[in-house]
């Protein structure tokens, strides 16, 4: 039986309320009833099961909007000890955008899910005892959700939490860890297989057969897979894509990826140009921001010159001239994935989750199919 109209007008609701821009707006009333044609009755049912829930609140003049934005702050403290489910979610303490976004995510996600979200920072110098510590000491806990960007974990840590009574889920990770994990960790990462292949896709779909890769970011295991499946894509298309054309140094991972990208682009600029690259692939999309200055100043004008594709979202790349093409993950379904594994309701079959990517085609990547058929 297909669900009722109104569970799906809830559903989609809630995965709206995740995102941040919830906070100031969400789909009207009439939105929603044009978005999935139904009635204003229906609307309002799924509106008032979501408002009893304490996931939205509806307000005179101002609309829907997510309810963990209007709520009384309440010390961390008086959470203690009540009852309530807590989730400790530990992330490296950095300046960037999808970090506050994850963030955000799961906190209002763990609410949804009537859980408090714990909140600690992780810093180059914290111990593997400290963090166990302080895990074990929060009443309550019903899960573990662990960010820590690009460094990998040793056998010690894993030994460790994996010795926890709850589930760790280690998010993002460009560690997969295939061969000893303990049985309450599962380790979360973006698909690096698939953020390839679309890479590639697009490309030549576009017409591109000139195509270099900058590898900005430090090396791992997600990064090995990556850069291995760009070279089996494009050799499938009969496209050169050697180690010529594939532009690295050693980058560790408390060094800057956007440093590191303009440096590499401005040393390879003589190569670009004999090769005559079209197009230029950047591990991280940031990476190729910082480098439209210099490629501009060299002459290179994007896309019309050389076009430009990156990994990973920010919200200004759509607001650039020209905007940028990415491949990036849904960092709110990524993490709403993490807090219910979390909390035990998804039970993943492997302990290895690879969490599909997304294309979303913009102005940077240049078409050349058309002058291709011509020649």
């Amino acid at each position: 039986m297909p669900p009722l109209k109104y569970l799906k007008v809830k559903s989609y609701l809630e995965q709206m309320a995740v995102r941040p821009e919830s906070a100031t707006r969400m789909p009207t009333v009439r939105e929603l009833m044009g978005q999935f044609n139904v009635s204003l009755a229906t609307v309002n049912r799924a509106l008032s099961e979501l408002e009893n829930d304490g996931v939205i609140v509806r307000r005179q003049g101002s609309g829907i909007v997510a309810a963990g934005h209007n709520r009384t702050v309440r010390r961390l403290e008086n959470t203690h000890g009540n009852g309530t489910k807590n989730i400790v979610f530990a992330y490296n303490d950095y300046p960037d955008e999808t970090t506050w976004r994850t963030v955000h995510s799961i906190a209002l996600y763990s609410r949804m899910n009537k859980c408090n979200m714990l909140d600690c920072k992780v810093y180059p110098d914290t111990s593997t005892e400290s963090l166990i510590e302080f895990i074990k000491a929060q009443p309550d806990c019903a899960g573990v959700i662990l960010r820590i960007g690009s460094d990998q974990m040793d056998v010690e840590r894993l030994e460790a939490l994996g010795r926890l009574p709850v589930t760790v889920v280690v998010l993002d990770s460009m560690y997969f860890y295939p061969n000893f994990l303990p049985d309450n960790i599962y380790v979360l990462s973006p698909d690096a297989a698939d953020c390839a292949e679309k890479t590639a896709e697009v490309l030549l779909r576009h017409g591109h057969r000139q195509i270099g890769f900058i590898r900005n970011e430090p090396r791992s295991e997600y990064t090995d897979l990556y850069q291995k499946t760009l070279v089996s894509a494009f050799r499938r298309a009969g496209v050169e894509f050697g180690s010529e054309r594939i532009f690295s140094s050693t980058i560790r991972s408390w060094e800057n990826s956007l440093d590191a990208a303009v440096q590499m682009t401005r040393t390879h600029l003589d190569e670009i140009r004999r090769l005559g690259l079209t197009a230029l692939i950047y591990k991280s999309a940031p990476g190729a921001l910082v480098s439209l200055k210099l490629l501009k100043e060299a002459g290179l004008r994007v896309p019309e010159d050389i076009s430009l594709i990156g990994e990973g979202e920010r919200s200004l790349y759509r607001y650039l001239s020209p905007q940028l093409t990415v491949v990036t993950v849904d960092y709110d379904k990524f993490s709403c994935l993490a807090v219910d594994i979390a909390l035990g309701t998804q039970k993943p079959k492997n302990r290895n989750v690879f969490f599909p990517q997304e294309l979303i085609e913009r102005e940077s990547v240049r078409d050349l199919s058309c002058i291709v058929e011509k020649r």
